[in-house]
């Protein structure tokens, strides 16, 4: 019965209150259209405090429509940063959203600021990139060396008659 009291005093005792300002804005830089109809939105965001925050992806960095979850950054320098990644859109999509803490933008095919023709859009992506090239060189390889085998298997030895 102690215990029982003991869990129900634990219960009822409201915690410390925390009155915290989420110091994360999502923005959108500019998008830009791609000759098959799919475009590309670029984000950047502002963060307010004075130190880098780190939101992984998920429910607090997340994209509307979650297909296009993935190349959003988890890293946030203080300050106020555009052209921080890029997401490319299928033309069948007119707007995506990104969710960063409490607050949301929405980039827009039609409606949102184009990217000026000297735009150079970020080129690392997820950070997947070298991965994906040295898995594809790993393969490479490695069907070289399965290849390579296979033949010797195949070629007779002289004098082993």
């Amino acid at each position: 019965m102690t215990a029982g009291i003991g869990v129900a005093v634990v219960l009822a005792t409201p915690g410390p209150a925390t009155a915290t300002v989420d110091p994360l804005t999502p923005t959108v830089t500019c998008v830009q259209p791609v000759r098959n109809g799919s475009w590309t939105a670029v984000f950047g965001y502002t963060n307010t405090s004075s130190s880098t925050i780190t939101v992984r992806r998920g429910g607090d960095n997340d994209f509307d429509p979650d297909r296009f979850n993935g190349p959003q950054i988890e890293t946030f320098p203080a300050g106020t940063h555009q052209g921080s990644f890029a997401v490319s859109v299928p033309s069948a999509y007119p707007s995506i959203q990104w969710e960063l803490g409490d607050r949301r933008v929405t980039a827009s095919r039609d409606r949102s600021t184009p990217c000026p023709s000297s735009t150079e859009l970020p080129a690392d992506g997820n950070g997947l990139g070298i991965v994906m090239a040295l898995a594809a060189a790993g393969a490479v390889a490695g069907g070289s060396v399965w290849l390579a085998q296979r033949r010797a298997a195949r070629t007779p030895v002289a004098g082993a008659d």
